[in-house]
């Protein structure tokens, strides 16, 4: 009984290191005043996000924050534009006065223009070849030795004219092999999936992805504004409160300060 109960003790030693240590994971900065406290620091590295919003909302913008964040702090980044091209991924950010053409110019922030290939696309049943994508991509990124990776948005990747389950499928390759392939953070943008009443159907968020964050547009008694929800952060103690935001010139995203 004695062996059983010391062997039970160094069990239940190792765990409470396991946990302590998992508390203690490396956590990267945002980019994005008044976030990280929301998220014990900062999001957990080498893993998938999911910043998800209508047109607008700010998911771009907060990209780029997120990519000149390891940018300052010396990480390189890669920057899939799929809606715009890199020229105008890097006006908008100098509308804000973020300033992405110097980093491109030194190549630490390379912005990848996949606009045209889906754009030839549109209107026909050819599907994506999405292990050669991730193959292509993860060339670029580690050729670079890139930290942050952002894909916006990622929807064309992984939607397809079938079934829900090919859909959740994609989905799950697309992240598995981000996160086997590659040694970087990802910032995936996409549309909200529709909503039947207060239910959510199930998304790309569903599966794989580490965290998902939700921008909303939101009505008051006065005035619109902007709000940003934490709907799942893992390994990571969050609260499910919606937090009002602006978008200013010079800072881009800043959360109201916490009352």
């Amino acid at each position: 009984f004695a062996v059983q109960m010391a062997s039970l003790n160094r069990r239940a030693n190792l765990l409470q290191k396991n946990v302590s240590g998992s508390r203690e994971m490396n956590r990267i900065a945002s980019g994005i005043a008044g976030f990280d406290p929301l998220i014990e620091g900062g999001f957990p590295a080498g893993k998938s996000y999911i910043i998800t919003g209508a047109p607008g909302a700010g998911k771009s913008v907060f990209c780029m924050q997120f990519v000149l964040q390891g940018l300052a702090a010396g990480e390189k980044a890669v920057y899939v534009a799929i809606d715009e091209t890199p020229a105008e991924i890097i006006e908008q950010a100098a509308s804000l006065g973020l300033d992405l053409a110097k980093y491109t110019d030194t190549k630490e922030l390379l912005i990848l223009d996949a606009s045209s290939h889906f754009s030839k696309r549109a209107g026909t049943d050819k599907e994506v070849d999405l292990q050669r994508a991730v193959t292509d991509l993860a060339s670029y990124v580690n050729r670079t030795d890139a930290r942050r990776l952002v894909i916006d948005p990622v929807g064309p990747l992984i939607l397809l004219r079938d079934s829900t389950s090919r859909i959740q499928d994609q989905a799950r390759q697309l992240i598995h092999s981000l996160q086997t392939t590659m040694k970087t953070t990802n910032l995936l943008t996409c549309y909200p999936v529709p909503r039947i009443g207060e239910q959510a159907e199930h998304g790309v968020e569903e599966y794989l992805a580490a965290g998902v964050i939700v921008l909303r547009f939101k009505r008051t008694v006065d005035r619109r504004v902007r709000t940003l929800a934490i709907e799942k952060m893992r390994a990571t103690a969050i609260d499910l409160k919606e937090h009002e935001f602006t978008i200013e010139k010079g800072r881009g995203i800043a959360l109201a300060p916490l009352s």
